[in-house]
């Protein structure tokens, strides 16, 4: 079985499967259902942050380590240890993230534990399960990934946002990823004052809004105003669209089919 583009970074898919079980959480009709996607949501999120941390160790012992170091590295090391420590090891600097975020990402992280290894009985691990508002772990973990870009100086991806492109098929559909620069044509697209087709000014744009913290809580509030995705175009029936419900039916359809 060939496996589809989603399945080749693991950060960008634990992160949008944290998105997706987020939004469920907040929409969900019972409890129970409310449970199962915060739970979901836990997993994802810590799974996405980890694997981002991994990929950036990765990279920055690849040009002096052996396959085997780098391996035993990764493998090693509680997650809180490596959120706390593995930037300044890095980037040479730790990340400047608010101590209420490096607070909240901990403590989902314990509740994670306590639910994947029960250590009593009785309904308190969900009545601190509950305690967690599902937006803030996207929110937290994005956060951290933005930080980290800031401090290295690097861009984060878009992808942060939680909205996503649907590659057009003509009975399926599936996630992919894109470069930056169509992610600014396609936020000019939704109406957004982008310089999306100037490149001096799309760089500039990019620096000031896609490589701080503070940038991107100001396109990340944008785009959560948005009701609508990136509008189709009989013109180009196979241009990749950004969706901000990627996962959904109804979406694929308007987003994800090939134009008629």
């Amino acid at each position: 079985m060939a496996l589809g583009p989603w399945s080749v970074n693991p950060a960008w898919q634990n992160f949008s499967s944290l998105f997706r079980e987020a939004n469920a959480a907040i929409e969900a009709p019972t409890d129970m259902e409310k449970s199962h996607h915060l739970t979901a949501s836990l997993y994802f999120g810590i799974a996405a942050l980890e694997a981002f941390l991994n990929q950036q160790m990765r990279s920055h012992m690849t040009p002096s380590k052996d396959d085997k170091a780098i391996f035993e590295k990764l493998r090693t090391g509680r997650f809180i240890k490596k959120l706390k420590t593995w930037p300044a090891e890095i980037i040479g600097r730790p990340t400047s993230v608010a101590s209420d975020v490096i607070e909240l990402i901990e403590f989902c992280n314990d509740v994670r534990g306590d639910l994947t290894h029960p250590k009593t009985v009785g309904h308190n691990i969900y009545e601190r399960l509950f305690e967690v508002e599902p937006m803030s772990v996207v929110n937290a973990i994005a956060t951290y990934v933005a930080s980290f870009h800031e401090v290295q100086g690097t861009r984060y991806p878009y992808w942060l946002f939680g909205w996503n492109y649907l590659n057009p098929r003509p009975n399926t559909h599936e996630i992919i990823l894109i470069n930056d620069q169509q992610f600014l044509h396609s936020l000019a697209a939704l109406g957004f004052d982008i310089p999306s087709y100037d490149y001096a000014r799309a760089e500039a744009w990019k620096e000031k809004y896609m490589a701080s913290v503070d940038g991107y809580a100001v396109v990340r509030d944008a785009l959560r105003s948005s009701n609508r995705c990136e509008p189709k175009f009989d013109r180009f029936p196979f241009q990749p669209k950004l969706c901000r419900r990627w996962w959904t039916a109804e979406h694929h359809k308007t987003c994800g089919c090939v134009t008629e």
